[in-house]
This record gives structure tokens, sequence and C-alpha cells, in this order.
């Protein structure tokens, strides 16, 4: 029995050992991946939002282009004026287009889509903590900007588009590197880095009167954090999107789906980590898009069942060496913004089948 004692010890450093090395990996993993992310070229299109027909397109220091999507063609620029210097996010709620500078000093703009092809701003540009990482998301009144490493910020905007004064704020972790409301704007669904290696999504209560941002739960996230797909200033690819009591969220495990039916306890519905590493997400009625990055980059297409679940119906595969940015639909067809090549088009065509016994 005494060599099984002597034993004893050298087994519990043998497994201390391995268990330091396992999460030292994955410290030098994040680090890893977090200093070595790409930077969007000066005038890089990378996100999109889309509505009426046209596609608004965030690029970087020569501001908003805006594309008719039918035929292609752009109807217009809107260079950042003083003091913004960029746009890096885009979302559109309610008429309004809402435009993200997340470079520091950050800034937040709307502008009225009266005129789709000229978008006019309603009002002065309003300072917002950002960085890096920050994204933005308006509906039913309310906006907010993740701020990424800094303060997230919530703001209501009134029937004329422009920004109320007063400002709630709220920091949930490390940082908050993107958010998704819901539709109603009651719900904010926020990417949240809670510290090292550890990422969850936070599900918060928006209220308006008093403006406040009220933490419900966080269900945490064994694949997500600093995985392929991200760039810097303004794309982290812990994405997600709301259909009802569901959101879809694309990270580094591939495509998730949880139920926020009660928003205190969300639970994991389904997972398919065919899409891994996904950076993006979209929904669009019943159909969703997922896309890929890596050395494989695809958008894998779902169509979602009754009760909401996705069921695979298509992938289109990008070129080799591509490095998407963003994904967004416009009806059937899927777009794509890529770092080095602008963006594209993917028509429901271009995409390959896929069959119904090969589902998560």
């Amino acid at each position: 029995m005494k060599p099984l004692r002597a034993g004893i010890p050298l087994m519990g450093a043998a497994l201390a050992l391995g268990l330091a090395v396992l999460l030292g990996h994955r410290w030098l993993a994040l680090g890893w991946n977090a200093w070595h992310y790409p930077i969007a070229a000066p005038a890089a299109r990378t996100q999109i939002a889309v509505a009426g027909g046209r596609g608004y397109f965030a690029a970087a220091v020569d501001g908003i282009e805006v594309v008719d999507l039918v035929s292609e063609k752009r109807r217009g620029l809107l260079p950042p004026t003083a003091p913004v210097d960029r746009i890096d996010d885009l979302t559109i709620a309610d008429g309004w287009l809402f435009a993200l500078d997340a470079t520091p000093p950050g800034h937040l703009m709307v502008y009225s889509l009266a005129n789709p092809d000229l978008p006019a701003l309603t009002g002065a540009a309003v300072p917002v903590p950002v960085g890096p990482f920050s994204g933005v998301s308006a509906a039913g009144g309310s906006v907010i900007v993740s701020g990424g490493t800094s303060l997230l910020t919530l703001r209501e905007y009134g029937s004329d588009g422009r920004l109320g004064t007063e400002v709630a704020t709220a920091d949930f972790g490390r940082g908050q590197p993107d958010v998704a409301l819901r539709p109603d704007g009651r719900m904010a669904a926020i990417s949240t880095h809670l510290y090292g290696p550890e990422f969850a999504i936070t599900f918060a209560e928006v209220g308006l009167r008093p403006l406040r941002l009220k933490k419900l739960s966080q269900l945490r996230l064994k694949d997500a954090g600093f995985t392929q797909g991200g760039f810097k200033p303004a794309h982290f690819p812990l994405a997600a999107a709301w259909r009802g009591d569901r959101v879809y969220l694309a990270d580094g495990g591939g495509l998730s789906v949880i139920d926020v039916s009660d928003p205190r306890r969300p639970h994991l519905l389904a997972q398919d980590r065919l899409p891994r590493p996904a950076m993006d997400v979209v929904v669009s009625g019943s159909d969703l898009d997922v896309l890929r990055a890596g050395s494989r980059p695809a958008v894998f297409r779902y169509r979602l069942d009754e009760t909401g679940l996705p069921v695979r119906t298509g992938r289109w595969t990008l070129p080799a060496g591509s490095r998407p940015a963003a994904i967004a639909r416009n009806g059937a067809n899927a777009l794509i913004t890529q770092l080095d090549l602008g963006w594209q088009t993917v028509p429901p065509s271009m995409f390959s089948p896929i069959s119904p016994t090969h589902q998560p």
C-alpha cells in the first residue's frame, strides 16, 4: 500500500499541472486571437443595414454608402462630418438610420430616411463611450451602444428621430462587444465578456421611466470568445438576432437557439456546430442565415420551423482566402461584406441544397 499512498501526491500534482496547462492554453489563445484581430481598412465596407430596397453600408472614413439593391448602383455617399471621422456600425428602426463611430472618442448619429437615397441628419452627433468592439442597436424608441470595454449606454429617440438627453449606463462584465434589442425595444441581448476566456449573453430589461437597464440573467457560452471572424473596431464574433421569444446566436461554436420565453431563466434549445466558427447571423421572416469565418468561409441558410428551430436548407461557399465581415438580407438574397473586396449579393440560386437528412 505504500507505493499507492506515495503515488497519490504525484497524481494530484500531475492533475493540477494538466489543469494549469489547459487553463493556460485558453488564456494564451485568448490573448493571441485578441491581439491578432485584423483592423478594417480605412475605406472598407463592413456592416450593413437594409430598408426599402436600399443597402446602407458602413464605409469607415468614407462614411455611409447608399446602394440601390436592385440595380446594385450607388445612390449616394455621405461623408462623416466633424467631430465624427468614420462610420463603423449601422442599424435601422422606425424609419431612422443610426450610425456609430466606434473609435474613441465615439459618436452616435441619427439620419432620417424620408429620402432613402440621401439620408439627412436629425441633429448633432452625441458622444458615446466606445471600444474596442462596440455596436449599436435600436428599436421601439430605445437605442443602445454596447460600448465594448467602455460603459454600455441607453438613450431614447423621439418620433422626430432626435436623441433624448437622459442617458442610462450599465456594465455587465469585462466588456460588452455587441447588443441586439428585441423588436419592441423592451429587452436586450448583450454579448458579454465576463473575464479571461469566459463569455456570456446577458438579458436585460429596458425601462423608460426612469430610463434604466435591469439585468435579468446571464447565460454562459462554452465556445464563445476571441474566435475567428472578429475585426476592429466594430465586429465581434458573438452576434445575436431576435425572433419572438427566441434568440439566435452565432459564435465560435456555431449556431445556438436560446429560449427566452422566461428571460430570467433562458436556456439552450438547440445547437448546430456545422457553421463553426460562426461570426454573424441574420433573421428574415422564417429564414435565417449564418456567416462562417475561418479557412472555409461560407453562408449557411436555414428555414425556421413552427417551433422556431432551424432546419438547414443550403450553403454557399466563399472563395478561398476570403475574409467575410458581415451578413444581411434583402428579400431572398443574402448580402455579404468582405474586408478586402467590398460587398456582394448572393441570390438563392447560388446556394447548394443540403439534404434534410443531414441536420443537427
